[in-house]
């Protein structure tokens, strides 16, 4: 076996510290929600990012020779940011965290459904097979709560499926992100600022008041900084090192983090019909991403 490159090992590095800060996300948030609202953790979330983030901002749009249209990137900032997080984080509210950090993980499957139904894309066969064994390990997960023995719960099914559709917001997104080239900085700065008085918006309409609890400010800041731009930082300088599609291999690491996280700290059970999906997903997912 060849060794390793000092190029691709940076890339492995970098991505390996993506996987990490988004994986240990969904415990930290599930901990959090229990002291306040999604929309309010989101709220403080994206002021504390773009307070950060604005520097940034600032040094690389100066560098920047091709300019973006401000309207193209708010309707991308906007299926990016708040359509994509509302459904993730009041379906992480009300499942748990190991069953949403896996289901978290399968989205880039959707991405390729996206790029077969929307690029044009042409699979083969293993492929097809692979994304078919996936989907189904996603469906059975998401059912979990009524397949198993422990009883039905509605709410889980519910947060399992809402988590689903931010996937598949979550990969349009990408889709549209990739066909257009936009600027990954100058998009995630916009995505930060328009989330702001969206989750604003949010906040006032459920009647909930500003003051957040400070069991939940760790969480908001670990989101804010970790999880919005080192993990952002960090995906992006991997993913210039090496392949596209190698890149988001990693993105099925999340839960390799997030589970042990989830058991140790939440307390957090793994059923047998967890423990099958997952395995489903896990074959499901070498087949259509073997290289």
């Amino acid at each position: 076996m060849p060794a390793l490159s000092k190029t691709r090992f940076k890339a492995y590095s970098f991505l390996l510290l993506n996987a990490a800060l988004w994986g240990f996300g969904a415990p930290i948030i599930k901990y959090s929600l229990n002291y306040t609202t999604p929309a309010l953790f989101l709220f403080y979330r994206f002021i504390a990012a773009s307070f950060i983030f604005f520097p940034i901002f600032l040094i690389h749009i100066q560098r920047l020779k091709k300019k973006m249209s401000l309207k193209h990137l708010l309707l991308l900032g906007l299926l990016g940011g708040p359509l994509t997080l509302i459904p993730f984080y009041y379906g992480i509210s009300t499942t748990s965290s190991i069953e949403a950090s896996l289901l978290e993980s399968v989205s880039p499957i959707f991405t390729i459904l996206g790029g077969v139904l929307l690029l044009k894309e042409v699979l083969k066969k293993k492929e097809i097979l692979g994304v078919s064994l996936a989907i189904i390990g996603t469906l059975f997960l998401a059912l979990e709560p009524m397949l198993s023995g422990n009883g039905f719960s509605a709410l889980s099914v519910k947060g399992n499926l809402l988590i689903i559709i931010s996937d598949i917001i979550w990969a349009t997104f990408l889709l549209s992100s990739k066909k257009d080239h936009v600027d990954p900085i100058s998009l995630s700065f916009v995505s930060f600022v328009i989330s702001i008085p969206f989750f604003f918006a949010m906040v006032r309409l459920e009647g909930s008041a500003l003051q957040i609890h400070p069991q939940a400010i760790p969480g908001i800041l670990y989101m804010a900084v970790g999880g919005s731009i080192l993990a952002f930082w960090a995906y992006q300088e991997g993913q210039r090192l090496i392949e596209a599609s190698e890149a988001a291999i990693f993105t099925y690491l999340k839960p390799a983090f997030a589970i042990p996280l989830a058991l140790l700290w939440l307390r957090e059970p793994i059923s047998l019909i967890t423990t099958v999906a997952a395995s489903i997903i896990i074959f499901g997912v070498y087949l259509s991403e073997k290289r």
